[in-house]
């Protein structure tokens, strides 16, 4: 591909992107996001940590946590507007996580009966028992490396999660060009400057106490 070719990849809409539909698209411009190249400075403003499994007997509350357990049991409620919930265990203790109108099907299918999975939310307490309501992360223990990392935090708008907008900047930066630099190298050096692309990478980088200064 030459450098035109990589250049104009920056200018795609990002309707161009997996998983970019109609309804993204239209939040991502609410943000003032049109092109690929608007997800590039639109740049975190801190980091979530969710690198440690937290046990389940030294959880704080409002605090957001990462823990490893067993799903035991499902209640879905029949009446109303009550939440499903699905009550997990490990060694330390139990917790509910609630979903409110989650559909039950996929609840059991990213939850199954008796797996280890990795969950990641925020603390809350209600009747004596800790819980996670509408977790933001539920993963197999295959996939634990994604959840437990720093993770960068943007500023977003109404309709957009983090993740999924996680998932749309991890495309972009996966395939970020390498385009020819405009300053020569003998400058950069001088300078202490890093080149475009690595800079770029830096500052979305899941490394929370990068200086991107």
């Amino acid at each position: 591909m030459n450098n035109d070719k990589k250049i104009n990849y920056l200018f795609n809409k990002v309707s161009t992107l997996k998983g970019v539909g109609e309804k993204l698209t239209k939040y991502l411009k609410n943000k003032k996001i049109e092109n690929i190249n608007d997800l590039l400075w639109n740049l975190p403003y801190s980091y979530t940590d969710r690198s440690e499994i937290s046990e389940l007997d030294k959880l704080e509350i409002g605090k957001i946590s990462t823990v490893s357990v067993v799903v035991k049991k499902y209640n879905f409620p029949r009446r109303g507007n009550l939440p499903n919930k699905v009550i997990c265990e490990n060694e330390k203790g139990k917790i509910d996580i609630i979903f409110f109108n989650g559909r039950e099907g996929y609840i059991k299918k990213i939850l199954p009966i008796n797996k280890r999975v990795i969950i990641s939310g925020k603390i809350n307490f209600f009747r004596e028992r800790y819980q996670i309501t509408n977790p933001e992360y539920v993963t197999n223990i295959e996939n634990a490396d994604y959840v437990q990392k720093s993770i960068p935090k943007y500023a977003l708008t109404e309709g957009l999660t983090e993740k999924s907008y996680r998932k749309i900047i991890e495309q972009v930066i996966e395939n970020l060009p390498d385009i020819e630099e405009w300053y020569e190298d003998s400058f950069l050096k001088k300078m202490n400057f890093l080149d475009w692309r690595t800079s770029l990478l830096k500052m979305h980088s899941e490394k929370k106490k990068e200086d991107i200064n």
